[in-house]
């Protein structure tokens, strides 16, 4: 998970990856969807690929709680 974690930050700039985080948070709370409907979410609102938008949302599942 290190080596994944580390190809998404070189993908992704560090703050980039915090404001990703902000807005899964933020959709979280909204109780808007089920957080496994989270990589679609975020490939709607950024327009980002479908690898990305799972690495992202697994990344955020793992630290969630822990930030």
């Amino acid at each position: 998970m290190v080596a994944a974690k580390q190809r998404i930050e070189e993908e992704i700039h560090g703050d980039d990856l915090e404001g990703y985080f902000s807005w899964l948070d933020a959709l979280r709370e909204s109780g808007s969807c089920n957080m496994m409907e989270a990589p679609r979410w975020l490939r709607d609102e950024f327009d980002i690929s479908k690898k990305q938008s799972i690495d992202i949302t697994s990344m955020w599942m793992q630290q969630y709680g822990k930030r």
